[in-house]
């Protein structure tokens, strides 16, 4: 398989813009992880590279695991950190507490 350069020159591109603001607002932090019906707290530790971010959850309601995507997927604002095409988001709040109630 031959790798197109102008897509790992866009690759760089995005991770420079990205990568930084992701680890000050996410790394450490106790989030809710969302995944079709599957919904628990957890603890995020953000690992980074050429190819996008690799996100480890650690919860005591959930045997641990890591989520991945590539730097043009990865999307994330104030509160969410999300991956387009793989399903899965992580939210500061739980986006629905009356699962809980």
């Amino acid at each position: 398989m031959v790798k197109d350069p102008s897509e790992n020159g866009e690759l760089k591109a995005i991770r420079e813009q990205k990568e930084q603001p992701l680890l000050d607002a996410f790394q450490g932090s106790k989030m809710w992880f969302n995944e079709k019906y599957l919904l628990f707290e957890t603890t995020v530790d953000i690992q980074t590279d050429a190819w996008g971010a690799r996100i480890t959850l650690s919860s005591i309601a959930h045997p641990t695991f890591t989520v991945s995507g590539r730097w043009d997927f990865i999307n994330f604002g104030l509160d969410y950190l999300s991956c387009s095409m793989a399903g899965w988001s992580l939210y500061t709040n739980c986006p629905y507490p009356e699962w809980f109630e």
